[in-house]
């Protein structure tokens, strides 16, 4: 089975005042997942360039236009990203005990 290595990153949460709300170790796929691809227990989240510096991007559920990347994390935030209609974030430092991880190739395709 082929297997594409994935980074691990550290993402913040924030509200619509830009206050952090949660923070989550995600990987980044550096490209579009399919969700019925994924291995279970796993999450798929996007990235939304909002144009600008980035400071109003925004990280949500699924994003059709705009988008930059997609991440997985083990974390499931999917109802607060569909409570809040999606959520500024920004990347902080990421965990050291965090390493890259191999997922099935097939998480790309459609």
């Amino acid at each position: 089975m082929k297997t594409v290595t994935l980074y691990p990153q550290r993402i913040v949460l924030q509200d619509e005042r830009h206050q952090e709300v949660r923070t989550i170790d995600v990987y980044e796929a550096a490209s579009r997942v399919n969700t019925d691809n994924l291995p279970e227990g796993w999450h798929r989240y996007a990235w939304r360039d909002n144009g600008g510096d980035g400071h109003n991007d925004t990280f949500e559920n699924w994003v059709c236009v705009n988008h930059m990347n997609d991440y997985i994390s083990r974390e499931d935030v999917s109802a607060l990203l569909d409570e809040q209609g999606g959520m500024y974030f920004e990347f902080t430092d990421s965990d050291p005990a965090k390493q890259p991880i191999e997922m099935p190739a097939s998480i790309y395709q459609r």
